[in-house]
């Protein structure tokens, strides 16, 4: 199976992320889709503070995960981020988490942008930098 790799974030399970079975507890997952899109876009100059700044807030407006494999405490996570869909109002991330080359979960969230609580069109900041890659 070939895995998508935009971008890779790495990062160790932490014990406190276990649960009684010695798995990472499936909350983390989505807590992990977060920070790898969080580092994604700070890797590309544009971090959610430098959006928020702006007046700009990125919104959660679906997400999804499918455990595939265990992943346990102290095990080094790669986590493949690919934006699989841009429009003018909203985007949409695919993840898939691997331990040592071997798949363990895939997810998906869906984001649009809201300034002063209300829906808006992506930030042409925002909106040409994610074409532009979307594009590559």
């Amino acid at each position: 199976m070939k895995l998508l790799k935009m971008f890779t974030y790495r990062r160790r399970v932490h014990f406190y992320e276990t649960d009684a079975q010695g798995f990472m507890h499936h909350s983390n997952y989505f807590r992990l889709f977060e920070e790898t899109r969080g580092e994604f876009l700070r890797s590309l100059g544009l971090p959610y503070s430098e959006l928020r700044k702006k007046g700009f807030e990125v919104v959660l407006i679906d997400a999804f995960a499918k455990y595939l494999r265990p992943v346990y405490y102290d095990d080094l996570l790669e986590v493949h981020l690919n934006l699989e869909d841009l429009t003018r109002v909203k985007f949409v991330f695919s993840y898939t988490v691997v331990v040592e080359g071997e798949l363990k979960a895939k997810g998906k969230t869906t984001h649009c942008v809201i300034k002063n609580s209300k829906p808006i069109k992506l930030p042409n900041e925002l909106y040409n930098l994610l074409k532009e890659i979307k594009e590559f």
